[in-house]
Parts: structure tokens; C-alpha cells; sequence
């Protein structure tokens, strides 16, 4: 694959955006789901890209504005080359020798710490209770959103395995989620899971039957290739009680203790 110059250029222009985006989609510690971004040649992630460049590069060239209008201000003048980077690209094809090198350097420094300033900027946005509100919440993970909103959930998911008894099917807390592009679930574990099976009885009722098991630490990874259906409840934590899940109710409160 052959890399000209404008798209070279191009990229270099464009990798404050893409640190926009690592930002966004970088999962925080408290989170339980992990949303995958759109894929690159769909029209979301182009403009996530150029806009978040967009946003950091006038960010940058107001910030070396304000030093130029201080410099002239004060009276006072860089002894070498001009700090800002988008005067020195802008010239760099005139410059020859040792001030083209420095030129070339200084720029890719500060696009560097640029890049990273955006990643780190973004990741203090999405952590914030901005990031966490309903529209930006709801714009990323979809429907999972009202899951992240309460305290967790509690889900029954129905696999695509059959035994003796019907379809097989792992109740417990839901731990972590995974989301693709479509906001659909690509995988998730479930923590404390219990296993039970679902059958049609010849009436039409829907008849579940645990299955006991000694170890109550049971975690299960399941993928969507796996997964035929999901049941799921918010989680409501009470100070002052605790009530066990029910298996007839899916609506479960735990206590905090």
C-alpha cells in the first residue's frame, strides 16, 4: 500500500480526532457495559473524527493566538523559531537545513501532547456528570443505557443449548456487557448464575426448572452466537433490608450491606 504526502498529511491532521474518539469509547472502571465504536467507514465515525479534530486544533491555535497577541503586547519576541505549530507547517516547505528539522520536531512534539491532551480531556468529560447524562449516555449504548442509569440488573438469559428437560437458560447478576456497532449484545458474564431449564408444556404455560448447584460463585460467559433471549430488572438497593431474588419475581432488591 502506497502512502502519498496529502494523505500522510491527512492523518497527522486527523489524529486528534481519533484520540477524541479512544476518549469516548475508553470504558471506565465502574462501568459494566463496553459499547464498540461505529465502524470506520460509516458517516457517525467519520464526523466523531473530524469534528473531535476540529474541537482540539481550535482549542490549540486560540491558546498560540493568546500567547502571539501576550508576545505583542509585552513587546516580546521568540528568540528562534515561532511556536506555533501552525505557522511553522505552514512555512516548513521554505525552511531548509537545521530549521526545517527543528521545525519538523517541534511539530510532531505538540501534535503529540495535542493528541493527548484530547484523550485525557475526553475521558474527564465522559466520567463527568455530563458524560453520564441521558443524551450522550443514550447516543452511545442505546437501550443499555437504562441499565447504567440504575444500579445494575439482574437478567435471565435463554441460550440457544437444549437438555432433557428444554432450553437452557443462566439466571444471575449481569456483570459486564459487551455492545457492537448496532448497540446489540456481542457477549456478557453473569455473576452468581444459577442454571435453570425452560419448557412449553402442551397448555401453552411456561414451565422453569432450577437446577441446584453447591457452588453459588458461578460466573458465565456467554456470546451472541449463544444467546436467544434476555430477560433483565434494575437493581434496587434498600439500607435498611435485603430481599433475596425470587424466581417467580424478576424485580430483585439486594441490600448495600
Amino acid at each position: 500500500m502506497t502512502f502519498s504526502y496529502n494523505l500522510v498529511l491527512a492523518l497527522f491532521l486527523l489524529a486528534p480526532g481519533f484520540a477524541f474518539v479512544a476518549g469516548i469509547y475508553a470504558t471506565g472502571r465502574t462501568a459494566i457495559h463496553e459499547a464498540s465504536p461505529p465502524p470506520p467507514n460509516s458517516i457517525m465515525a467519520l464526523a466523531m473524527v473530524t469534528g473531535g479534530s476540529l474541537i482540539a486544533h481550535t482549542v490549540a491555535a486560540v491558546v498560540f493566538l493568546l500567547c502571539h497577541a501576550l508576545n505583542t503586547w509585552t513587546r516580546w519576541h521568540w528568540p528562534t523559531l515561532d511556536p506555533n505549530p501552525y505557522y511553522q507547517a505552514r512555512h516548513l516547505a521554505a525552511a531548509d537545513g537545521l530549521a526545517a528539522s527543528a521545525s519538523f520536531a517541534w511539530i510532531l512534539s505538540l501534535l503529540t501532547l495535542l493528541c493527548l491532551g484530547t484523550y485525557l480531556a475526553t475521558r474527564a468529560v465522559m466520567n463527568s456528570p455530563i458524560g453520564r447524562s441521558e443524551l450522550i449516555g443514550g447516543a452511545l449504548y442505546g437501550w443499555f443505557w437504562q441499565i447504567e442509569k440504575t444500579q445494575g440488573a439482574y437478567a435471565y438469559v435463554l441460550t440457544q443449548f437444549e437438555n432433557d428437560h428444554g432450553t437452557v437458560g443462566y439466571q444471575g447478576l449481569l456483570e459486564y456487557v459487551t455492545l457492537d456497532a448496532e448497540k446489540q449484545i456481542s457477549s456478557l458474564v453473569l455473576t452468581r448464575a444459577e442454571p435453570f431449564s425452560l419448557t412449553v408444556l402442551e397448555d401453552r404455560h411456561i414451565q422453569r426448572t432450577p437446577t441446584p448447584r453447591a457452588d453459588k460463585k458461578l460466573r458465565v460467559l456467554l456470546t451472541k452466537a449463544e444467546i436467544k433471549n434476555i430477560v433483565y430488572s434494575p437493581l434496587v438497593f434498600e439500607d435498611d433490608q435485603g430481599v433475596e431474588a425470587d424466581d417467580s419475581d424478576p424485580i430483585v432488591a439486594l441490600s448495600r450491606d
